[in-house]
């Protein structure tokens, strides 16, 4: 208990470097993912209005790269899956 007031201060680089770094990051990266995930589900519902199909491929591959950034590469659903 003694050690208790130290903990803080040894934890403290780790904590500087996630929320100066790390997390900017992540929020800067889901942004564009997210702003490119709208672009391409606008020109897919124009292409489908249309009658073409083709960027299906394409808005299901952006789904599931901002779904991956949006859980930190997956670790989140990780931890749900090993419950």
């Amino acid at each position: 208990m003694g050690l208790l007031p130290i903990v803080p201060i040894l934890l403290l680089p780790f904590i500087l470097i996630f929320f100066v770094v790390v997390f900017p990051l992540w929020a800067l990266a889901l942004g564009v993912l997210g702003f490119i995930l709208v672009l391409i589900r606008g020109m897919d519902w124009l292409a489908k209005r249309i009658g073409v199909t083709a960027l299906d491929g394409a808005v299901k591959g952006m789904q599931q790269a901002f779904r991956w950034v949006l859980t930190f590469g997956g670790f989140a659903e990780k931890l749900k899956t090993d419950r």
